[in-house]
């Protein structure tokens, strides 16, 4: 029997970067995946890939920006399978990395990092708890980042998103946990996916110089973000319940 046999997994972002290759992690290992997103070409590219290798998904093209997201997600999820055995709050907005100081921040971007970053998946939260505790457990993930473990490791308004991350995660779990709800954080580091393809391949980016002064000495590639975020969503990780897990290649040591 595969770990996530007769589950159903909500993955929001799930259609490029590390999302997806939780998507089709989770797909593996035997999970019902509701594939959110905004891109519906790229949705159903996902959702082909996991049909082709015999898993079952569905997807919810939405944005994070929409007010209403979180309702259509879990709607969509509870018509289509019943029941939610999974989150991960993985979609995210990011600021401008030369927004470093409130002079250069905007109302208008502050508002949508903020919404896409913790609004969201506070509510996405609110709303999954109880299906998860009339059932007697699930497990949230959220995607934090290192920018949420102190000032200056990333945009402004996104560092500030990120500690509220690691503030949803630990206040979820604080209060619903007794009720077999585990929620944990995983915080990356620097990632190599399509969008920051681009940054990582410029000897003179920031990212490039402060990736090369890591242990790792290289940025992570998704599917290893996904093979730690997919432990999370198993019984395998039970004990570990409100836990911000780094996963920076090392980063934060230098």
């Amino acid at each position: 029997m595969a770990k996530f046999d007769n589950k159903v997994a909500i993955v929001t972002g799930a259609t490029s970067g590390i999302g997806r290759q939780v998507a089709y992690q989770l797909a593996e290992g035997g999970a019902k995946v509701v594939v959110c997103g905004r891109n519906e070409q790229r949705a159903d590219e996902v959702i082909d890939n996991i049909k082709a290798k015999g898993g079952e998904a569905m997807k919810v093209i939405v944005s994070m920006e929409e007010p209403t997201a979180p309702q259509q997600i879990i709607d969509a999820a509870m018509s289509a399978y019943g029941t939610i055995d999974i989150l991960v709050n993985n979609a995210a907005a990011d600021d401008p990395m030369n927004i470093r100081g409130f002079q250069d921040l905007t109302e208008e971007n502050y508002d949508r990092v903020m919404l896409v970053d913790v609004k969201a998946p506070t509510f996405l939260t609110k709303l999954v708890v109880p299906v998860m505790e009339e059932k007697g457990g699930g497990s949230i993930v959220n995607i934090a980042s290192i920018a949420g473990t102190g000032a200056g490791r990333g945009p402004l308004a996104y560092t500030i998103a990120k500690h509220g991350v690691i503030g949803l995660t630990r206040e979820t779990e604080f209060y619903h946990g007794r009720n077999g709800v585990r929620c944990n954080a995983v915080l990356p580091g620097g990632v190599y996916t399509e969008l920051t393809k681009a940054d990582f391949d410029n000897p003179e980016h920031p990212l490039h110089q402060a990736i090369a002064m890591s242990p790792a000495g290289r940025p992570a590639q998704p599917e290893e973000l996904a093979s730690i975020i997919t432990f999370l969503c198993s019984d395998e990780s039970f004990f570990i319940q409100g836990t911000c897990i780094t996963a920076d290649g090392g980063a934060l040591m230098c």
